[in-house]
């Protein structure tokens, strides 16, 4: 007697098919991509691996850009995967223990083994990226430079999940992708792409990249529970210096334990957050923020500023916990005092948007990079030993801890200024006072701008047609300036 009924029959038939079809598809979509990249392989260079008819201009710079980013590797394991000729597995080889690079065009990776014939730590492997098999924490270094944009959502999401399987505890992954438009940006001359064919490359928005790092909670064969801490997030330099591209967008991510009480996450759950949920997140930002005429502050600033140092280097913070639109300008500031500007968001999406903005402007001395909190910027910067003249903040007392505003001043020079505009439930100068002193810092000023800030806030609303139902911060705004 059959154990199955006629509808149970029906319904495994129709899982099978759909499951075929998916399976045709993703087999399509990879066919696409090999028959995009097959287009170059009998000319195996820089300007193809970069699709960039001036590649060679910018090259070196770009290559020196990434690999300045990267962990000491001495005594580690790395896989580049993506590799092409191999213009990054060289240097990483003469560090490196031991390199896997692989590629899925096999005249690229002919090209990479002449190159290198002189380094005997390198593996080679012609194979697509999404069938790459690799052993459980085999490696300490993932590292691809442009290669989820030529990727379905599906394929992105298990590939972070195998860069999770293959690192070591503490291993690193680097990703470089262009994201929202090419590397060579809006100029088709430059551009090496067929326009007599269909692109299908996917120039995803830069928060969907670090949403997912940030949300893949992994568990290993021990049951134990991995995430991706995200150091940082910013533009490649090359691209902002050469092409006015901030959109050249690259991110390290460190394996560590998962939090307490966390849970795993499932293929699917991931892969409608990336195709679905943060997109239209994204794009419902862009709507409000991308046509931004001013930022209400400017004028609340503008009285604090006015006895800044030309010429000078501006390190901004920027979280906007109580408010969206409570940032800073860093345009403005650029403009007025002739100063170069770094500008730390903490929120993806609204990260995206200023980069978005400063595509826009193209204004050089403008860069914005994300981290999760100021003290990992303040981390990032004490590595590149820099220094700054002015940090301009909102919100700087009221969402940071006390251990990294007492540590912000070592990425300050002698003699910086500090100026935050605070929301308060309370106007105390005397209470602010001391508790700036207990942090080691001394208060310049307090000027009480609760009026000067809802007023700001009402004609910002009025400004911008699509912010006419957003609603006011009605708080008390303190703007203070401080020496330490």
């Amino acid at each position: 007697m059959d154990r199955y009924s006629p509808y149970d029959k029906t319904v495994f038939l129709i899982f099978c098919t759909a499951y075929i079809l998916q399976k045709a598809m993703v087999n399509v979509r990879r066919a696409n991509f090999k028959s995009f990249w097959d287009k170059y392989s009998d000319k195996p260079d820089t300007n193809s691996m970069m699709l960039n008819h001036s590649a060679e201009e910018l090259e070196s710079s770009d290559r020196a850009d990434i690999l300045a980013s990267l962990p000491l590797l001495h005594n580690k394991d790395v896989v580049d995967i993506g590799a092409g000729i191999g213009r990054f597995t060289t240097v990483l080889a003469e560090t490196a223990r031991w390199v896997l690079s692989t590629d899925f065009i096999d005249s690229f990776i002919k090209k990479n083994q002449e190159r290198n014939a002189h380094l005997g730590n390198i593996n080679y492997q012609v194979g697509d990226a999404v069938g790459l098999k690799m052993e459980s924490n085999s490696v300490d270094l993932v590292f691809t430079n442009w290669l989820m944009m030529y990727l379905s959502d599906e394929e992105t999401v298990e590939f972070i999940f195998n860069c999770m399987r293959w690192l070591r505890s503490h291993g690193i992954v680097h990703l470089r992708e262009s994201c929202s438009e090419p590397s060579t940006g809006r100029s088709k001359a430059k551009s090496m792409h067929d326009t007599a064919n269909a692109n299908p490359t996917h120039y995803r928005f830069s928060s969907l990249y670090i949403n997912l790092l940030r949300a893949i909670r992994y568990r290993d064969v021990d049951n134990k529970l991995w995430r991706f801490n995200v150091q940082w997030s910013c533009s490649v330099p090359t691209y902002i210096k050469r092409s006015n591209n901030w959109r050249q967008v690259h991110w390290l991510a460190e394996k560590v334990p998962a939090e307490d009480g966390a849970k795993g996450t499932s293929f699917n759950e991931l892969v409608e957050l990336i195709k679905n949920t943060w997109q239209n997140e994204q794009e419902a930002w862009d709507a409000k923020l991308d046509d931004e005429k001013y930022v209400w502050t400017d004028k609340v600033f503008s009285s604090a500023l006015t006895s800044l140092p030309s010429n000078s280097t501006f390190f901004l913070y920027t979280p906007r916990t109580v408010s969206p639109y409570c940032h800073i300008n860093a345009h403005t500031l650029a403009e007025t005092f002739n100063a170069n500007v770094w500008n730390t968001e903490i929120i993806p999406e609204y990260y995206r948007t200023s980069l978005t903005k400063s595509n826009n402007l193209k204004d050089q001395r403008v860069r914005f990079g994300w981290n999760q909190s100021l003290t990992d910027s303040v981390t990032y910067w004490q590595q590149k030993d820099a220094l700054f003249d002015v940090f301009v903040a909102t919100e700087f007392l009221s969402t940071v801890d006390d251990e990294t505003i007492r540590q912000l001043p070592n990425v300050m020079s002698d003699g910086a200024k500090f100026i935050t505009l605070e929301p308060v439930d309370e106007v105390n100068e005397a209470e602010m006072k001391q508790r700036i002193q207990e942090l080691g810092y001394t208060l310049k000023s307090f000027t009480d701008v609760t009026d000067q800030c809802i007023e700001a806030q009402e004609q910002y609303f009025k400004d911008h047609e699509q912010l006419r139902d957003e609603k006011v911060i009605r708080k008390n705004w303190v703007l203070l300036e401080l020496t330490h």
